[in-house]
């Protein structure tokens, strides 16, 4: 269909469409280097820094950054890493955590206690949600290139859990800051 009457609506629709085009290339054209500097700074931004979302309970923030190139953890950072693969989630998923216990710390359990060069941390549930049993995770000396991770909710999957054991260094992604 030819749109040449002026009185056309859509004639009008289309010609201001094609002004409204014209526009925003000269706005492109005269701004590229903003764009070239943005793109630049997201590219960046995105090679060091992540946002990782916590989904569950097991800590009280939702959102947190991510530094990717941090990985040199203590105790009492919030740290990222990628999930082993076993139990009810799939290799590789991200899970948020703190670190509780550092390579030369000793993990000893109570009964269910589970304590950290002798201070106590939490008490393992017997059982999940679902009803399955929840073995106790390794105790002893943390060796070299592992770390103890904690939740701060009582069903969190950690390292009291030999479903979730110990972490080690190959599956951090990084140190983790809580945004809110």
């Amino acid at each position: 269909m030819q749109l040449q009457n002026p009185d056309d609506q859509q004639w009008r629709l289309h010609a201001r469409l094609n002004t409204l085009l014209a526009d925003m290339q000269g706005h492109y054209r005269r701004n590229w280097m903003s764009w070239v500097t943005t793109l630049m700074v997201l590219v960046t931004f995105q090679s060091a820094f992540k946002v990782g979302i916590n989904i569950s309970d097991s800590l009280p923030q939702q959102a947190f950054l991510v530094t990717k190139f941090d990985r040199q953890l203590h105790r009492g950072d919030y740290v990222s890493f990628r999930w082993h693969g076993a139990g009810p989630y799939a290799p590789g998923m991200e899970f948020l955590k703190i670190v509780k216990g550092v390579p030369g710390d000793t993990v000893q359990f109570s009964g269910r206690d589970v304590f950290v060069n002798g201070q106590y941390l939490a008490t393992a549930k017997e059982f999940s949600k679902q009803k399955q049993a929840l073995d106790l995770g390794p105790s002893g000396v943390i060796p070299d290139g592992k770390f103890f991770v904690l939740g701060q909710h009582k069903d969190s999957l950690d390292s009291r859990y030999a479903l979730t054991g110990w972490i080690d260094q190959g599956a951090v992604l990084g140190r983790a800051y809580p945004i809110f």
